[in-house]
């Protein structure tokens, strides 16, 4: 299983293909483009830093509306299925 990030002009920026913790450090697998293997990996001090970016008001504002904004996606996918069907 795997999550893409896209890019604002819609190509694939990254695909996530892992995490694994390794010792005190989180290892986040990837392909950088789409294609180039690469692995990051977050200290706990990085991982520190980056409470105050999720606590960030449009992120709280995406987590509490996500299921509204999976049934909108779902349902935009279904209609733009209708539309391209003879």
């Amino acid at each position: 299983m795997s999550m893409k990030a896209f890019s604002t002009d819609g190509s694939v920026a990254t695909v996530f293909t892992g995490i694994k913790r390794d010792r005190d450090n989180l290892v986040l697998s990837q392909l950088a483009a789409g294609q180039i293997p690469m692995d990051i990996v977050i200290t706990p001090e990085e991982a520190l830093k980056s409470v105050p970016l999720g606590c960030s008001t449009g992120l709280l504002v995406f987590v509490l509306l996500f299921p509204f904004f999976l049934v909108r996606s779902k349902r935009r996918a279904k209609a733009a299925d209708k539309t391209t069907k003879p």
